[in-house]
């Protein structure tokens, strides 16, 4: 019997150094992946030990300036929203040399509260173990998205900080101020307001009214630097960029960066010799058939916004929230994913927007081992290792030697046949599962693990 009981302590003590020794491994692992981006793609020559002018935040920094000088923006190629603009107008009076430092090293403190706020918004009223702000660290810093906007600090590296403000704010019970923050994101570049649609047909009146209370604001701040012409002539240049004719993914062209419902299957129209013309250093490539790909476009759209309008039709009150609190997260990512179904063209790195559902859903599944089963677990981590790139692409050029079709491509490839929208789909799929996990699952069971409260016996 002590042979017995020796010899399982010494299995115990194996499985946990084995544990230990993975965690050890992973935490290396991303903070040399981190290292190692930061240090070929940040925006610096490393011979010269400074700065590389011309990032990508030059361009809106140009159009500021010469808004601030002329009073003219020409709106046939401008992509921003005028809260973008107006956030870097007191910026135009310095040198470009001198802004380019701060945006880039301030974003720094963005993220961390980022990660902070995502941790929070899983545990609710739980103290989160030390586990669980690694974790979020991990699927953080190996998230390509979120490497890409880092390096070049574009602008939707703080709508993803706003994103997390605002569902932390929500999980509060904020609403006035939730909906403040989903509107100030969406008026830097228009993709968060995705969860405005949420709120609406939630029927979350109060944060209507806060989504409300932030477009007068804004109108009220705004229209003294811009006047009502420019203000006015944005309304429909916004629906032009979104899903009009501005956009090069609405005609019929494809590119390795749309990784959306339409980029994938216009993609699937254009063939080898579109691969080809794509991936020769031009942006577009022409779409054959492009009247059936749009049929087909049409037809999944529908279906796909049909059923998400369905998954989330119930209206929970007030009183009910942090009861319900997973079952919002899911509703929540599941809205994120929609981004990328119903905007026809995008940039890679705009799926830093789904961070927050990949690191919330991540940790409901680490905290929840019991509830959620193996298929949940494994579509979550291939969804997140398509998505997020795990291993870099200049390591993949590197290792792999040249295709007789693409050379040394091999990343433009990935992205070429989809594999991160993919990763999407299959984060959408584990959300789904997860959220039938709950509906199963007793409601006092989810209370207890998400919120640490513990069902009231009842008098009998």
């Amino acid at each position: 019997m002590h042979t017995t009981s020796a010899s399982s302590a010494r299995a115990f003590l194996s499985r946990r150094t084995l544990g230990r020794l993975l965690v050890g491994v992973v935490i290396l692992y991303s903070a040399v992946h981190l290292g190692y981006s930061l240090w070929r793609y940040g925006p610096w020559d490393r011979d010269a030990n400074t700065f590389v002018y011309g990032a990508d935040v030059r361009r809106p920094w140009m159009e500021a300036r010469i808004w601030k000088e002329t009073g003219f923006l020409d709106f046939n190629d401008t992509i921003y929203p005028p809260l973008y603009y107006a956030l870097l107008l007191p910026l135009t009076n310095l040198e470009f040399r001198v802004v380019e430092p701060i945006l880039y090293y301030s974003q720094f403190l963005f993220y961390l509260l980022a990660i902070w706020l995502m941790v929070k918004i899983a545990y609710l009223h739980q103290k989160p173990p030390p586990m669980a702000y690694g974790l979020a660290t991990v699927l953080t810093v190996n998230f390509h998205p979120f490497l890409e906007t880092l390096a070049l600090y574009k602008v939707e590296g703080l709508e993803f900080f706003l994103i997390c403000a605002a569902l932390y704010a929500f999980m509060r019970k904020r609403d006035v101020l939730t909906g403040f923050l989903v509107v100030t994101a969406a008026s830097f570049k228009y993709l968060p307001g995705i969860l405005m649609l949420y709120f609406l047909v939630k029927r979350e009146w109060r944060v209507v009214w806060g989504m409300l209370a932030a477009c007068v604001v804004q109108v009220l701040v705004l229209l003294p630097i811009f006047g009502t012409d420019t203000l006015w002539r944005y309304v429909p240049y916004t629906w032009d960029v979104l899903f009009g004719s501005i956009t090069p993914g609405a005609k019929a062209a494809v590119s390795l960066e749309f990784q959306t419902l339409t980029g994938t299957i216009n993609r699937w129209f254009a063939g080898l010799e579109g691969m080809r013309e794509n991936l020769t250093f031009q942006r577009w490539a022409p779409v054959p058939n492009a009247e059936m790909a749009y049929r087909i476009i049409g037809m999944l759209k529908m279906a796909l916004v049909g059923g998400y309008l369905y998954l989330i039709r119930r209206r929970w009150r007030v009183e009910e929230r942090h009861a319900q609190w997973p079952a919002y997260l899911c509703e929540i990512s599941l809205t994120l994913i929609m981004i990328f179904v119903v905007i026809p063209s995008t940039l890679l790195h705009y799926a830093i927007l789904l961070l927050p559902a990949f690191v919330v859903i991540g940790l409901l599944l680490y905290q929840q081992p019991a509830l959620f089963r193996l298929k949940e677990k494994v579509l979550f981590a291939v969804g997140y290792s398509l998505t997020a790139v795990v291993i870099p692409g200049g390591v993949w050029n590197w290792f792999f030697p040249p295709h007789p079709l693409w050379g040394q491509r091999h990343t433009w490839v990935y992205f070429w046949f989809s594999f991160p929208f993919y990763g999407y789909l299959l984060l959408g799929l584990c959300v789904l599962l997860c959220s039938k996990r709950l509906r199963a699952s007793p409601a006092d069971n989810v209370r207890q693990h998400v919120t640490g409260q513990h069902a009231i016996p009842s008098a009998a």
